[in-house]
């Protein structure tokens, strides 16, 4: 995978691999990825899990991320809603898709 970030002053690209295990379709996965770039490394692990409500489908995510260089050093606090933004984006851009 390639995944630009732009987060405050550390904008940068990063070259990893995202791997789906722990799969039970179709209630929940566990989504493990790993990168490293210029900003430096981020590894991460998150329990997915999806459920019925009503006529719609509630996805729950926990998530765990490690950074290392200057991401970690000048990010760390934004890492978090960072991470939330870009769900909603991936979210809503699959709600406008289907």
């Amino acid at each position: 995978m390639q995944l630009v970030v732009a987060l405050a002053a550390i904008t940068g690209t990063y070259e990893g691999t995202v791997v789906l295990s722990e799969k039970m379709p179709p209630t929940s996965y566990r989504l493990t990825g790993e990168g490293q770039g210029r900003p430096g490394f981020v590894n991460g692990n998150a329990a997915i899990s999806l459920r019925p409500e009503g006529e719609t489908t509630v996805v729950d995510v926990s998530a765990v991320i490690q950074t290392r260089g200057a991401i970690a050093r000048l990010g760390q606090r934004l890492i978090g809603g960072v991470s939330q933004m870009m769900m909603d984006r991936f979210f809503a851009c699959l709600q406008s898709k289907l």
